[in-house]
């Protein structure tokens, strides 16, 4: 299966009081996170992260790959505002592959919804950026933030129902 979700901001502390997160510390955030994704996903399945995967600066990065690890899934990132690595850092860490945007079959991937500026209204695009705002940014454009879904991944599947 394939599943699609964004802004988990792992490490983080702030993104629980911005968000209104339901933990007390980044702790007790990041191991809830690794749980939900974890009774949703197995390891057979494939996970796009849209962007803002981890709230880091660079000499902290590292990080990442003992998180990664612990995530049931291959994975691929799709590169957000506070993703502040280079590429080639993500994927050593175990990102099958990192990019700006990507096609996933009928579906744009992209951080942040105003990159969909140029898109056609034909064109059904995923992202994350925006947190709980909304789930629909318009008709063709849905926000898979983990603040909008219950904290876990959305499966390809579920996306087509709701298009």
């Amino acid at each position: 299966m394939i599943y699609f979700t964004a802004d988990q901001h792992f490490f983080h502390g702030k993104v629980i009081e911005y968000c209104n997160r339901p933990w007390k510390d980044v702790n007790q955030m990041n191991n809830e996170l690794i749980k939900l994704h974890n009774s949703i996903v197995s390891p057979k399945d494939t996970v796009y992260h849209l962007g803002d995967f981890a709230m880091l600066r660079k000499d902290q990065i590292s990080k990442i790959g003992p998180i990664l690890n612990k995530l049931n899934g291959t994975h691929h990132l799709i590169l957000g505002n506070h993703d502040e690595g280079k590429p080639f850092t993500y994927v050593n860490m175990g990102f099958a592959s990192v990019h700006t945007a990507l096609y996933v079959e009928e579906f744009l991937c992209i951080h942040d919804p105003a990159m969909a500026v140029a898109v056609n209204d034909n064109q059904k695009v995923l992202c994350g950026h925006i947190h709980q705002l909304c789930k629909w940014i318009t008709p063709n454009i849905l926000n898979v933030g983990v603040d909008i879904w219950e904290y876990v991944p959305i499966s390809i599947d579920y996306i087509r129902e709701l298009f």
